[in-house]
């Protein structure tokens, strides 16, 4: 059986206090960039707009009558304690290029403001942005600073013009705190987006001999990313995945779609537990939940064997 290499591994999580449980939310196993396909605007594109975010998804099954999930159920608080990222791995995330999708996600809450925090937010700029990752709010631009507590990927803030070195502040809870500027965005990563029920646009004839969950992905899939060439479901033959109705290829352009791809394995790891994935493979590499970093596989002898023209995901049994 042939050894799987780690691809990349996610920055270690310290572990929280002892009073503390909360789930450390999944990096992106790498930094993405994506450029539109059309140069005619996407579903996507119209949905989401920079200081106005509306998920596409929600929009869709809105008109559906769908029932839409987000990656935990809720939206992610916007204030609170939560697991706290070492110093260790705040200074690697800042040598870090910052994510910069144009796909927004989930409108998320912004802290409560009280009322010295109205008085104040008068005399300061603010600006809406997201965050990349789960990243640590300190009391002062420092690594050393006291830490007040953490956001989870997605959460919008209000973020000020006030820089000092590799950190930027923000308002939280009643008051201000201080974040890295690397894990800051104009707009919502896409790993932060929901899922949807919603029929999708191009028809339902992929969905005959699927599992109710492997068409929870073709659907949501779909919707978010309209770019994609075609899927393929159910097959008879090879592996039981297919035959069983338990796994979905999503077609790309082998090379010239290779970010479009890594955005779609990312989204789809964001989402491992909603989904019941079992594994995703993409240009020969495999992530699975209980592994969930990129492994290589062994050569198959193909572009398509390789999964260099396609995302493979399957769903547990």
């Amino acid at each position: 059986m042939p050894m799987y290499q780690a691809r990349r591994v996610a920055d270690p999580i310290a572990q929280p206090p002892a009073a503390v449980s909360a789930e450390s939310a999944a990096l992106p196993a790498r930094a993405l960039a994506h450029t539109p396909r059309h140069a005619v605007p996407t579903f996507a594109d119209r949905a989401f707009t920079k200081g106005g975010v509306a998920l596409a998804v929600l929009t869709a099954a809105a008109t559906a009558g769908a029932v839409v999930v987000g990656s935990s159920g809720d939206p992610a608080a916007a204030v609170g304690t939560a697991l706290a990222v070492p110093p260790a791995a705040e200074a690697a995330v800042a040598a870090a290029p910052a994510v910069t999708s144009a796909v927004a996600g989930e409108k998320l809450a912004a802290p409560a403001l009280g009322k010295a925090k109205r008085a104040a937010k008068a005399l300061v700029a603010l600006s809406p942005m997201y965050t990349t990752a789960q990243v640590n709010v300190r009391k002062s631009a420092s690594e050393k600073s006291a830490l007040l507590g953490s956001l989870e990927l997605g959460v919008r803030v209000s973020a000020t013009s006030d820089i000092a070195g590799k950190y930027r502040m923000v308002e939280y809870s009643d008051g201000f705190g201080w974040v890295l500027s690397s894990n800051l965005s104009d707009a919502a990563p896409i790993e932060a987006a929901g899922t949807t029920w919603a029929t999708c646009s191009r028809g339902s004839s992929i969905e005959g001999k699927l599992r109710k969950d492997t068409i929870h992905i073709y659907r949501s899939v779909c919707a978010l990313f309209p770019a994609v060439n075609s899927y393929g479901g159910w097959r008879a033959g090879g592996l039981p995945f297919h035959k069983n109705g338990r796994a979905v290829d999503i077609m790309l352009t082998p090379g010239a779609e290779s970010a479009l791809g890594h955005r779609i394995a990312n989204y789809l790891i964001a989402h491992a537990k909603v989904f019941n994935i079992n594994h995703i493979i993409f240009e020969q590499h495999i992530w699975t939940p209980q592994t969930p970093h990129w492994r290589k596989m062994a050569d198959r002898g193909g572009t398509t064997a390789n999964h260099y023209d396609h995302v493979h995901v399957a769903i547990n049994a």
